[in-house]
């Protein structure tokens, strides 16, 4: 027992050690956000704490050129904080204030054991079956996790599918919640990048990464992604037990989610939280792992900031396919804005399958599945 406590005491100093060693070059990228206006519906956005000219969405694309200034390092990758022997836990980053810094949030899964709100249970797809760290069971993903094994298993399914189809593409995970797609992309050797605003779920990652001893697969980024960086307001579940509906509150999504639930399934008052871009991301030291990349985006209606945000990302990497949530975009004006940038970057929407896909171009979005496969022209395939 005492060794067990002086063992955990010496991970937790050692890890905290390491932090002190750790500095990332200030940066002062500033990205003024283009809107795309659609003259049909003259939805108004919600007001950010980041100033624009304007508060329409236009769909004229600003092409100016991000800043080369790469975040200065001793090695192409940021040093990884070491748990017990052999194993790695995993890089956490947050972007505040135009810098990106160690958030400090991922700690060595010995601290969560038995701990009721990081349960461990199987979790299995074609990658493999392993167990992982999840929310209670109040928590709904979690839930389903327990019960079937995976939450929306042919989407994780997919993603592994497309990842198998080049040993050189990586994975970035927008919305990762606690990390199912990354897992699975680090259990076939791939990289990836996963995001989410909420801690709770950074810290799931994090331990179950630790403990599946792949955490030099995996940097975590605790920010919103949107069409600008600042600061966001996000809405949780009033329980603070169900991580899967949190959203950030712009655009119309609160009262789409108060229509569709309860309005007592979420808290009345929202909390600031980071913001940061896809563009942003292009200057942290891992990016450079990262030239050919498949994208996974879950944001709960918030998709179309994030592919706001993202000018010079989508000119410097090579995006192999793009798996979205559709659902929140039904009936919204965000539909358009989507569709207008995909378009712009000669991306197709597909309807998927398990190693198939419908091309859904004639097709009206708002009758498009809950999620959908965007493929780049060059690449797609028949059915």
């Amino acid at each position: 027992m005492c060794s067990l406590l002086l063992a955990t005491l010496y991970e937790i100093l050692y890890y905290n050690q390491g932090l002190h060693n750790i500095r990332l070059k200030e940066t002062s990228v500033k990205i003024t956000p283009k809107e795309l206006h659609i003259k049909r519906n003259h939805i108004r956005l919600r007001d950010t704490s980041v100033k624009t000219t304007s508060t329409d969405l236009h769909v004229e694309r600003d092409h100016t050129r991000l800043k080369d200034t790469p975040v200065k390092t001793t090695s192409p990758d940021l040093p990884r904080k070491r748990g017990p022997p052999g194993h790695t836990i995993p890089v956490d980053l947050s972007f505040i204030d135009n810098k990106w810094r160690l958030s400090s949030i991922c700690k060595p899964y010995t601290i969560f054991i038995n701990r009721r709100d990081f349960p461990l249970y199987k979790y299995t797809t074609n990658a493999g079956s392993v167990k992982i760290f999840t929310h209670s069971l109040s928590d709904v993903i979690s839930s389903v996790i327990r019960r079937a094994g995976a939450f929306e298993l042919n989407t994780i399914n997919r993603v592994i599918y497309q990842l198998q189809k080049d040993p050189s593409m990586n994975l970035i995970d927008i919305g990762t919640n606690i990390g199912q797609h990354s897992i699975a992309a680090a259990l076939i050797g791939r990289n990836s990048i996963a995001v989410d605003a909420v801690k709770s779920n950074i810290e799931h990652v994090c331990a179950s990464a630790h403990y599946l001893n792949i955490g030099s697969r995996i940097t975590l980024i605790h920010n919103i992604l949107s069409d600008s960086s600042g600061t966001r307001e996000l809405r949780y579940s009033a329980s603070n037990t169900d991580f899967g509906l949190n959203h950030v509150d712009s655009d119309g999504i609160w009262d789409k989610m108060r229509r569709k639930f309860s309005g007592g399934h979420f808290k009345t008052k929202t909390v600031q939280e980071n913001a940061a871009t896809l563009d942003n991301l292009l200057l942290i030291p891992q990016m450079q792992q990262f030239k050919k990349v498949f994208i996974k985006i879950d944001v709960e209606g918030h998709e179309h900031r994030v592919l706001l945000g993202a000018k010079e990302f989508f000119k410097r990497l090579d995006v192999q396919g793009i798996i979205m949530e559709w659902a929140w975009h039904v009936k919204r004006q965000s539909s358009e804005i989507i569709k207008t940038l995909m378009a712009e970057w000669k991306f197709k929407p597909f309807r998927m399958f398990r190693t198939t896909q419908f091309d859904l171009s004639a097709i009206q979005s708002n009758l498009w599945p809950q999620d959908v496969l965007w493929l780049p022209i060059k690449n797609n395939t028949k059915v």
